[in-house]
């Protein structure tokens, strides 16, 4: 049996976007073809030195282990490991950080790995309903 996966994929640990990040992943055909990690704030845990090494770590494994040939990097937003909404002047404010960060990211994870592709995406989390939030994705260029 091969052991091999064509994704990776690592966002927030944030139980609210779980059951659509499934979703996501279903409709795109990654189930069963991704390594899945979550980390307190994803895009940052890489860019942050206290844990950067941590998060570059399950990169190399799935690299290593699984051949894995693209990187899915997923931010969120009122993401706790920023200090959610709270922390920023607004949501433009908000959408800088987290954006740069994948950006960010991105580069950190391409200088160590010129031949992975990277792709980047924020999830959008609208609390109107509080017992159902709504999460929509964007794909982050």
């Amino acid at each position: 049996m091969s052991h091999t996966c064509n994704n990776f994929l690592m966002h927030c640990m944030d139980f609210r976007v779980h059951k659509d990040i499934k979703a996501l992943m279903e409709q795109n055909g990654w189930m069963g073809d991704t390594d899945l990690v979550s980390l307190a704030g994803s895009a940052k845990a890489i860019v942050s030195p206290e844990s950067q090494a941590v998060a570059l770590r399950q990169i190399e494994i799935s690299k290593t282990l699984h051949s894995m040939k693209v990187v899915h990097l997923m931010a969120h937003t009122d993401c706790g490991a920023y200090g959610g909404k709270a922390a920023f002047a607004d949501e433009q404010a908000e959408y800088e950080k987290l954006t740069g960060d994948l950006k960010q990211a991105r580069d950190i994870v391409k200088n160590k790995w010129p031949d992975l592709e990277v792709k980047l995406s924020l999830a959008h989390i609208d609390e109107t309903d509080e017992h159902h939030p709504k999460i929509t994705f964007e794909d982050i260029a």
